[in-house]
């Protein structure tokens, strides 16, 4: 294909490219990312179309100057779209150095001793081949786990692209420099051929990768708000009775046991009436980050609303049931929610173990009734749903809770 054609395709791909990714930076608020894609392909279309223009079958060098130093400075704002996308530290942009060296070098070169499309070529080949091997590393590295099929798929194309260019660094430096036959640029060197087709392949893959990873982003970013609570951060009621419906329905198959607790932090409405909302929500954070840090791995966390909680204990015998309640009770009563005020909290704690022919709701309403004798005994206390059994059963089996009065 002739080399004009081919500068024309990839001028075009550029402009499309931005107009792809611009409603995305606009109507999804996908980060500052997006608009350093969009500028990147600008630029590029930009440095593309200067060469174009005074072309006649061979480059005027002013032109063929300015039109390349576009081509890597949009490079770099490429590379410096996917540092922001993955929120990596300013630090990292070092290197940008070493690629705008290798780019400015080609002023010098101009300066010295005039348009040398060869050298031009290897600096621009050079300066893109470090970005590119930039990117696969940060995309490997540091790209979240709900962008890692994407940013790895990203990483192996940019490793790709950085053979074709080291690739196309070698053909100029051993066949075209030593010979001095053939000028870069000039229509009839099939190697400019070749390299325009590639990067309209390259332009079209970026593209498609940075749609690809927004869309991941905004996907993992959905189901989180659909899943957790949006101030806590935890579980909400929902996806946690969707698992409490599939571990009940696991032990009753299987025999294992299961266990609930509520929680529900104690005069919440004092604190509110008190301190504020705002201050009674951070209340509830604290305690469900205390409530996270205290009980088991295998233990699933959600509040059920306002400033209650809920623990689903899976492969919980009554006595390590017991244990992680008294551990939450106590953890929130050391709880130090300001140390620039002198607000304290406790909770109470109700807590029932799975019974045969027992569903989860059951279960559940079974935890907030011992809540409800927990409140209604004095509150920062534990309570156990006995299921019919006499009381001294349960206070039998954990003597020394008993013994300090919580359950």
């Amino acid at each position: 294909m002739h080399v004009l054609t081919l500068l024309d395709v990839n001028i075009l791909l550029h402009v499309i490219a931005a107009f792809c990714l611009f409603p995305v930076g606009r109507t999804l608020k996908a980060g500052r990312a997006v608009w350093f894609w969009v500028s990147s392909n600008l630029i590029n279309a930009a440095g593309m179309l200067i060469v174009l223009t005074p072309h006649a079958n061979r480059p005027i060098p002013a032109f063929s100057l300015i039109g390349n130093l576009l081509l890597d400075w949009g490079t770099m704002l490429a590379y410096v779209g996917i540092l922001s996308f993955l929120d990596r530290p300013r630090r990292t942009l070092w290197l940008l150095l070493p690629a705008a060296a290798l780019s400015c070098a080609k002023i010098g070169l101009f300066l010295g001793v005039g348009l040398n499309l060869p050298i031009n070529v290897i600096l621009g080949c050079g300066c893109r081949f470090l970005l590119a091997m930039g990117c696969a590393w940060l995309l490997l590295r540091h790209a979240e786990r709900d962008l890692r099929i994407a940013a790895w798929t990203m990483a192996g194309f940019n490793v790709a692209w950085a053979a074709v260019l080291l690739t196309r660094m070698g053909w100029e430096a051993l066949m075209v420099l030593p010979h001095g036959q053939v000028v870069i640029g000039d229509v009839r060197d099939s190697t400019t051929s070749m390299g325009l087709m590639l990067r309209a392949g390259v332009t079209f893959t970026l593209t498609l990768g940075y749609l690809w990873m927004v869309g991941q982003r905004l996907q993992a970013r959905l189901i989180r708000l659909a899943e957790q609570d949006p101030l806590t951060g935890i579980a909400n009621r929902r996806v946690l009775w969707e698992k409490g419906e599939r571990l009940v329905a696991r032990a009753q198959q299987r025999g294992g046991m299961l266990a609930v607790l509520m929680v529900d932090i104690d005069h919440f409405k004092a604190i509110n009436d008190r301190w504020g909302h705002g201050v009674g929500d951070m209340v509830i954070t604290r305690v469900a980050q205390t409530i996270a840090g205290v009980i088991r791995a295998t233990d699933i966390l959600g509040r059920v609303g306002g400033e209650e909680f809920a623990v689903a204990l899976p492969d919980a015998d009554t006595a390590t049931v017991a244990a992680v309640a008294e551990r939450i009770r106590q953890a929130v009563a050391d709880l130090v929610v300001d140390p620039q005020t002198p607000l304290r909290c406790t909770v109470s704690v109700g807590r029932a173990t799975l019974a045969p022919g027992v569903d989860w709701a059951a279960l559940v309403h079974a935890a907030d009734q011992a809540l409800y004798r927990a409140k209604a005994g004095g509150r920062n206390r534990v309570e156990a749903h006995l299921w019919g059994e006499a009381r001294r059963d349960a206070d039998a089996e954990t003597p020394g809770l008993a013994a300090a009065g919580w359950i």
